[in-house]
């Protein structure tokens, strides 16, 4: 059976297949953005831009992945969206006052503090095994969920969910009592 989002199909069949792919890649889509652009409403516009260009292409050409073109044109609108971000805020931006808008003094001890922070749980989390390290930074930093990366690494998500607790556990082994 054909993938009828590969050969352009409009008929009530790719509607639903469309759907579907709507379902399945729109939180990815949005978390993509958001991670990088820390604002849930940009992140929403461009995924919903990036769905759009989708449909545009799909009905003058074929795509055999469009998991694949989803995440080339999200990553494309991504660089676009910065790219005019610095012309957009020259337009907004107003003169500064010097007493008004006082430059904010960095503590050069909690600079150097939390640089050692960051340094500590580096090297903790380095001691973990690769791919457990790897599945935790996914998953909390990345926020991928558990069903999601059990489909990248070929595993269960129970598989998923051992290495978690291996490396959480990891984690409060090296925890620092305030």
């Amino acid at each position: 059976m054909s993938d009828p989002l590969a050969n352009g199909d409009t008929s009530p069949d790719s509607s639903e297949s469309l759907t579907l792919l709507y379902r399945q890649e729109s939180n990815w889509l949005i978390r993509f953005f958001h991670s990088r652009l820390r604002s849930i409403e940009d992140a929403t516009d461009l995924a919903q831009e990036t769905m759009l260009r989708f449909l545009r292409a799909q009905q003058s050409s074929t795509i055999d992945t469009p998991q694949h073109y989803l995440r080339r044109t999200a990553a494309n609108l991504l660089v676009d969206h910065q790219a005019r971000g610095s012309t957009r805020l020259s337009r907004h931006s107003v003169e500064l006052v010097v007493d008004i808008h006082s430059p904010v003094t960095i503590d050069p001890y909690q600079d150097l503090e939390s640089r050692q922070e960051l340094d500590y749980w580096d090297k903790v989390l380095s001691i973990l095994k690769p791919r457990t390290r790897e599945i935790f930074l996914l998953s909390r930093v990345d926020g991928y969920s558990y069903k999601e990366i059990a489909a990248e690494y070929g595993m269960t998500i129970w598989g998923v969910k051992k290495h978690m607790m291996k490396a959480i556990a990891h984690i409060d082994l090296y925890r620092r009592e305030p």
